[in-house]
């Protein structure tokens, strides 16, 4: 499986990246020959001459008619194998058919497959509905819906599918692991496989077997989205609370400066990390100064959490304000504010270039408060 897949993505990325020196056909499909191997790239393919390689093709329908000296690499809507190639098959497709008699193995995805002819290997299908005709040499690994299974298998089946048709050809002569519902029961005829070598499990012990199902990734992938937001909401809830309590006045001071004049000190804030930013960048036209500039860029994405932190609890306290409290006494309570503008502002964070856009503005209206408080202490 592991194969397969870097297969897949090895196709991917060099067709996404054949160079201009390919050379364009006049129906605007794109070949590159090189060290042997052929890659292929357009609508409508028509992959009609011999490759000594291995072939690598995508477009929206792809035909293979010719000779191919090492494997097969193909995604398209359209998948059609009508040459037998010398090394192994890899072709992913909304439809995908294999008419031609394979030499080695095979790895398939897409919603409607259909395996014709023999394959000379292992078989790895993956389909929304399966037919096979041709005999395997080697095992299959089959996961589908609807499958039909017309063809003897020489080792192992592993299946996974909602129906199976056994047709009269369908024989399995090695083990036969069927994955079923839970309480559901799918015949196997003795023709096919006897009792002895047939192997019930449920279906729920299939991802174990053949790694995390797409459901499964996007669980996970939402679970650790909503653990990063909760942590990150925490942190700077938790770094504000922190500099409530070790400089309680000068927190308060900042506060009222940005609720007071939050224009002014967003445009503070940002005179102030482009005035860094842009130092440092000048600092580097020295030539000496070059060592520095990344010290310069830390400090200002420093100084920007610094003031992210600042403008969450100020906006924290400015929410509780509007809804009319008033301002909590004691550091604990100060914390929930924290924790109430880290949250909302992690909420708009989430919205696409807007939230982007309200981050900086915390940002800068944080830091711009810092600035415009020493400002007027100093003129003081």
């Amino acid at each position: 499986m592991r194969r397969a897949a870097l297969a897949g993505l090895l196709c991917t990325i060099t067709l996404a990246a054949i160079p201009a020196a390919a050379q364009d056909r006049d129906d605007g499909t794109a070949v590159l020959g090189f060290g042997g191997d052929r890659y292929a790239a357009g609508e409508d393919l028509r992959l009609d001459q011999e490759t000594a390689g291995d072939l690598f093709a995508a477009g929206e329908e792809l035909d293979l008619t010719a000779a191919t000296g090492g494997a097969v690499h193909m995604a398209g809507r359209i998948v059609e194998i009508a040459a037998a190639p010398g090394g192994a098959v890899y072709a992913a497709g909304y439809e995908v058919a294999v008419s031609a008699a394979l030499t080695g193995a095979a790895t398939l995805f897409g919603a409607e497959v259909r395996v014709e002819e023999g394959v000379g290997g292992n078989l790895r299908l993956f389909a929304q509905d399966a037919e096979i005709t041709g005999p395997i040499s080697g095992s299959a690994l089959i996961a589908a819906r609807e499958l039909t299974l017309d063809a003897p298998v020489a080792g192992d089946l592993m299946l996974a599918a909602d129906e199976i048709d056994w047709g009269d050809a369908a024989t399995v002569a090695g083990r036969l692991i069927l994955y079923v519902e839970e309480g559901a029961r799918t015949e196997v005829p003795d023709r096919v496989a006897p009792p002895d070598r047939v192997e019930r499990r449920e279906m729920e012990e299939f991802r174990g077997d053949i790694g995390p199902s797409v459901a499964d990734l996007r669980r996970g992938a939402v679970r650790t989205a909503l653990f990063g937001f909760v942590m990150s909401v925490l942190f700077v809830a938790a770094l504000a609370t922190a500099a409530v309590a070790m400089a309680p006045d000068h927190v308060a001071h900042w506060r009222e400066t940005a609720l007071a004049r939050p224009g002014r000190s967003v445009v503070a804030g940002f005179l102030l990390l482009s005035t860094i930013v842009g130092s440092g960048f000048v600092l580097a036209l020295t030539i000496i100064g070059i060592p520095l500039l990344p010290a310069f860029l830390f400090g200002a994405g420093l100084a920007g959490y610094a003031g992210y932190v600042l403008g969450s609890y100020i906006l924290g306290v400015g929410l509780w304000q509007r809804m009319g409290n008033d301002i909590p006494e004691g550091v604990v309570r100060k914390a929930g504010l924290a924790a109430l503008g880290a949250f909302v502002a992690g909420l708009v964070g989430l919205i696409p270039f807007l939230g982007w856009l309200v981050v900086l503005a915390l940002a800068f209206a944080g830091l711009g408060a810092i600035v415009l408080h020493t400002r007027e202490g100093q003129a003081a």
